[in-house]
């Protein structure tokens, strides 16, 4: 190919591409940030956090942008969506990553615990995959993906000591 830079497919993809992460402050979702930079995606991070949202944005440098979101809030998640392509465009990617994992036994764990969780790792995944999808349908393209913890495929092993049955009656 005679000196000619042949670029990876994977970054000619996603070079100025709106790529938008929810929990994108800390943790996973910093760190699929900071990869989508590196391969000039134009990054979008949703986060409760504002302050940690904004200061993990500024590190990307770029597009990056932050925006405060509680993806609990269908209303604000939309809203949130919709700022983020007046700012930087169509998105063409949205990663559900904002999760939670309370670890607690489950005989152990609130009602309210688990609604919250409920809220943040199921329905709010449902709301932001339908508004991705309404946006990105009629273009004819884009891509959602969705982050979740293999701890619900697993129990986890938890020291303590041995049931004794006693057989009633």
């Amino acid at each position: 190919m005679g000196g000619m830079l042949v670029m990876p497919r994977t970054e000619r993809l996603l070079n100025g591409k709106v790529v938008v992460i929810t929990g994108g402050a800390r943790g996973i979702g910093a760190t699929t940030a900071a990869a989508l930079a590196r391969l000039d995606a134009k990054v979008a991070i949703g986060d409760l956090d504002r302050v940690l949202a904004e200061k993990t944005a500024g590190e990307l440098g770029g597009e990056a942008l932050a925006l405060p979101l509680d993806v609990t809030d269908t209303a604000g998640f939309t809203a949130f969506l919709d700022e983020v392509e007046r700012r930087l465009g169509p998105i063409d990617v949205l990663i559900n990553n904002a999760g939670i994992m309370p670890l607690s036994r489950l005989e152990d764990e609130d009602d309210a615990s688990t609604r919250r969780q409920l809220e943040i790792n199921l329905h709010a995944v449902v709301h932001g995959t339908r508004e991705a999808v309404r946006r990105m349908r009629p273009r004819g393209r884009g891509h959602i993906v969705n982050v979740a913890s293999m701890a619900g495929k697993a129990g986890l092993p938890e020291p303590r000591k041995p049931h004794t049955f006693t057989q009633l009656g």
